[in-house]
């Protein structure tokens, strides 16, 4: 599984499973450049950016919202 107890999972892992499980899955097809774009724009997901340890790189963890997450 790609998420953690909490139900957060980092977009990196997620995409990785989306290419494995479909590789023809390209968010392009749906209107957006990135996966993280679609992934806000859907509705479904709790999104979370994390500034990492530099202060300028961020790192995107989504959430199922239809999950309850076990915090």
């Amino acid at each position: 599984a790609a998420s953690d107890e909490s139900g957060w999972a980092h977009l990196g892992a997620v995409g990785s499973n989306i290419a494995k499980q479909a590789s023809e899955f390209d968010p392009r097809n749906y209107g957006f450049t990135k996966l993280g774009e679609l992934a806000i724009a859907i509705n479904l997901f709790d999104v979370d950016e994390r500034v990492q340890r530099d202060g300028h790189s961020k790192t995107i963890y989504i959430r199922d919202k239809r999950k309850k997450p076990k915090e």
